[in-house]
């Protein structure tokens, strides 16, 4: 009897978590993609929102490794990385219009780390007396992550997507209602 009942209580609660997902309905389609200037855009409309605010995030990166160079001209791995990022939010509204929400977010470009830093920054030994700079060796280029929170839950989040001209980021969304 009682293994009945906590069945029974299980299919109750997956029933209102079903019922719970299945209220979010996409309205136009779910966009992703970065521009020819490295910027990256994403845009949709869901409705089944509620009236708790729901915002789109969008967050570019992009990493540097640096070799270290002394005034004589010697090299030496870096063991620092730099990472310069760009990020921007958008409230979907849909708290003021009955649950349904739409975002057109534009992000970007992100300004790359800089050519040469200084050997403290790279890592470099002995970087405490100046004699070292950081010199550019890798670049991973940008990449971007879009993510769509209402309050601390996750609604939709992307995959990495890097830069390129005009491109749509693959596998969007990944992880969705």
């Amino acid at each position: 009897m009682q293994r009945l009942k906590t069945v029974g209580i299980c299919m109750a609660v997956l029933s209102l978590v079903g019922i719970a997902l299945a209220a979010l309905t996409i309205k136009s389609p779910l966009t992703f993609f970065s521009n020819a200037d490295g910027s990256f855009t994403a845009t949709g409309e869901l409705s089944g929102l509620g009236n708790k605010p729901a915002v789109a995030t969008i967050v570019i990166s992009e990493t540097a490794t640096y070799t270290c160079q002394n005034n004589g001209g010697q090299t030496a791995p870096g063991q620092s990385q730099v990472t310069t990022t760009s990020s921007g939010t958008q409230d979907l509204g849909n708290s003021n219009h009955n649950g349904r929400g739409v975002y057109d977010l534009t992000v970007g470009p992100v300004t790359p780390p800089p050519d040469t830093v200084s050997g403290t920054v790279a890592g470099c030994p002995n970087s405490h007396n100046s004699q070292w700079t950081g010199v550019k060796a890798t670049d991973t280029g940008a990449t971007a992550m879009f993510t769509l929170t209402q309050g601390s839950k996750s609604l939709l989040t992307s995959a990495a997507c890097d830069a390129g001209t005009d491109t749509t980021c693959p596998g969007f969304p990944i992880n969705s209602f």
